[in-house]
């Protein structure tokens, strides 16, 4: 028995002392409530995308919008280019430099429809995951200033699965008081 143990930690003992590469762990990130986001709305019945807790807040389908704007925002920091397809307008206002928020609001709000809704985030989110996964390893370090701040690509990266997990966040409360139970829940 001890020469099997013997063995194995040989074998073992290479990848215990291998740490997780940063890729992987903002994908893990951003994948995690990428997919959650995504079966959320998924779930979510049409007639709930209009939904609003309050007047002057984000409806359901506008805070679906914010959510695949946003990867937008925060890649063309990163050099994503803006994308032909469904998100292709969301992306272009969230890519601007110098936007305003009430154009940012007007081009969330414009889309009513779950599909079209449905498809922007997925396009937001496919194109996020692709950047992260093609993104050279000596990329993550390069300074870049986000607004106000100096960071670095990785910085913009862990921000962006952070600013999407607090709206998965804000969409599993508008989805709850709507009765809609997040289907990884059930």
């Amino acid at each position: 028995m001890p020469r099997i143990f013997a063995v194995v930690l040989f074998v073992m003992a290479p990848l215990l002392g291998q740490s997780t590469s940063v890729r992987q762990e903002i994908l893990t990130v951003f994948d995690g409530a990428a997919k959650r986001a995504l079966a959320l709305a998924e779930a979510m019945p049409q007639d709930k995308f209009a939904w609003r807790p309050m007047e002057g807040v984000r409806s359901y389908g506008e805070v679906c919008m914010h959510m695949a704007g946003s990867n937008f925002l925060f890649l063309s920091y990163a050099g994503l280019k803006p994308p032909a397809g469904p998100a292709q307008e969301l992306a272009a206002a969230y890519m601007k430099r110098g936007f305003e928020l009430p154009e940012l609001f007007a081009v969330e709000g414009a889309v009513k429809e779950k599909a079209r809704i449905v498809a922007a985030m997925k396009q937001s989110f496919d194109q996020a995951r692709e950047f992260i996964l093609k993104m050279p390893d000596a990329d993550f370090d390069k300074p870049v200033q986000f607004f106000d701040r100096k960071t670095t690509l990785r910085g913009i990266l862990i921000s962006m699965g952070g600013h999407l997990s607090e709206h998965l966040g804000q969409a599993i409360a508008y989805a709850r008081v709507n009765h809609v139970v997040p289907p990884w829940s059930r």
